[in-house]
């Protein structure tokens, strides 16, 4: 009892640490749709939707492998005293993968290279790759080695640096879905001579590598197979929406998935910082069994946080389409919103939680086999229900896919780590978040921001009392938890 105690305080001080890179996505994500839906055209927001999947699927598909072996084997060179041989090797390897990056650039101008609104981003999603890889490999390192404070404050600056220069960028220029690359190319510059200098420090000395090159490409390249295949997922549906309609509906199917998804998925991840590098620790010195008990503290996060936002985000999706998202894209944006956020909360645990098993016992080539299961199924189904119902038609086919690759992540990944699954938890959890419907059925439409704030506050006091009650996620101990290590914060 006294360790799964520690366990859990040490769980809630990593939570807190992050804390700030959550407020950052999070501005960043309701600010980018609430500021872009209003400063760009709706198939600008549409085109700049679908050029931030385009940047993202280029850095995963080039350069995600060598940062995640960063992560993965940071701790044991940490161990072996080999932390400058490990850093030096990992700025070799993004040098090198950057040259594929910028070939990918390259062949996505060949495709585009008539149509001057996408031409005109691509010089700053060029510039973005190595900025961003330079940054994300510290990171990687900083988490791994669960350097939280400087994690958190070189990502908030990115992240929300990005952002506000971006929206200063649009509002005052006429660079139109390229203004919000070059606010990110600006925070990201900064951060990368920061976190660059970092890295050369860090790589300077004498020793030898713990794991052979082979090791890192056996963990990386499966991870960035499967991370290619989440994209696909989750992105392929704009490029599609794009083909079958038009990018102004690629920008109402942003806006509202961009509100929603992110949200949620952003709510996992803070979650996954913080607990992830603790179950990591626990494989190393204990085995899958320590790793599946280290796990249980993950899973009551999840339920307790992203469960509840992901409901109560259904719960206001028409207020919160008319307080944050342009006149332009609203309507449709207020449909999706409901689906999208259970379709998050699925992601999320697909992404964060079940995954982990897979990264744990390196299996990461069969996760990457599993998930093109729903990244497959997803096109599909796009390819036959968008002609038939419209953007609704990809809505459906996000929710159905996530729904497979959950259930197929979760059966088979238990074959290496048993992550609990606690179905009374959930069974609570549910009950506690079904508690909010009422009380925000039952208050008036005030309308905008009033209608939100009114609701969203009355829905979360209505899901924690209720949670306390069932003790769902394990409330009680959570609030006792973080009770004691507020007490003993103060007498520190």
């Amino acid at each position: 009892m006294a360790r799964a105690t520690g366990d859990t305080m040490k769980l809630l001080r990593h939570l807190t640490g992050y804390l700030p890179v959550n407020i950052a996505n999070g501005l960043a994500a309701f600010g980018g749709v609430y500021v872009f839906t209003r400063l760009l055209p709706a198939d600008e927001y549409g085109r700049y939707a679908l050029m931030v999947s385009a940047m993202a699927l280029i850095h995963t598909l080039c350069l995600t492998w060598a940062e995640a072996s960063v992560y993965r084997f940071t701790a044991r060179a940490e161990e072996a005293g080999a932390l400058p041989a490990h850093h030096r090797r990992a700025l070799r390897l993004i040098g090198a993968s950057l040259l594929a990056a910028w070939g990918a650039t390259a062949l996505v101008w060949v495709f585009v290279r008539d149509l001057h609104g996408y031409t005109a981003i691509l010089p700053w999603i060029a510039v973005l790759l190595p900025l961003n890889t330079v940054v994300q490999t510290a990171l990687e390192s900083h988490r791994a080695s669960q350097r939280v404070r400087r994690y958190a404050l070189v990502e908030t600056f990115r992240v929300l640096g990005g952002f506000l220069l971006g929206a200063v960028i649009a509002w005052q220029s006429g660079l139109g879905a390229a203004a919000p690359f070059a606010g990110m190319a600006a925070a990201a510059l900064v951060a990368a001579l920061s976190e660059g200098l970092w890295l050369r420090g860090a790589a300077a000395g004498e020793s030898a590598p713990t794991d052979p090159p082979k090791a890192w490409l056996a963990y990386g390249l499966p991870i960035a197979a499967a991370l290619v295949l989440d994209l696909v997922l989750s992105a392929s549906d704009r490029f599609l929406i794009a083909l079958f309609i038009n990018e102004a509906a690629v920008g109402a199917y942003a806006a509202g998935y961009g509100v929603a998804d992110k949200t949620v998925l952003m709510i996992c991840a803070w979650a996954a910082m913080a607990g992830s590098p603790l179950v990591m620790a626990a494989y190393e010195h204990g085995g899958p069994d320590a790793a599946a008990q280290e796990a249980r503290g993950l899973l009551t996060t999840f339920l307790l946080v992203a469960a509840p936002a992901a409901a109560g985000l259904a719960l206001v999706a028409e207020p919160l389409s008319e307080a944050m998202i342009g006149e332009d894209l609203r309507a449709q944006a207020a449909r999706i919103i409901p689906w999208i956020a259970f379709a998050g909360l699925l992601n999320g645990f697909m992404i964060h939680y079940f995954s982990e098993a897979f990264q744990l016992a390196r299996k990461t080539a069969l996760r990457a086999v599993l998930v093109s299961v729903p990244a497959g199924l997803n096109v599909v189904l796009n390819i036959i229900l968008l002609p038939q119902l419209g953007v609704m038609g990809a809505v459906y086919a996000t929710v159905a896919s996530y729904a497979v690759g959950c259930g197929l992540l979760a059966a088979v990944g238990r074959r290496f780590v048993r992550f609990p699954l606690a179905p009374v938890e959930v069974l609570k959890t549910g009950l506690a978040c079904l508690s909010m419907w009422p009380v925000i059925h039952l208050l008036p439409d005030l309308g905008g921001w009033l209608e939100l704030i009114v609701k969203a506050v009355a829905g979360a006091a209505t899901y924690g009392g209720a949670a306390l009650l069932l003790n769902a996620g394990g409330a009680r101990r959570f609030v006792a938890d973080r009770l004691q290590s507020s007490k003993q914060d103060a007498a520190a």
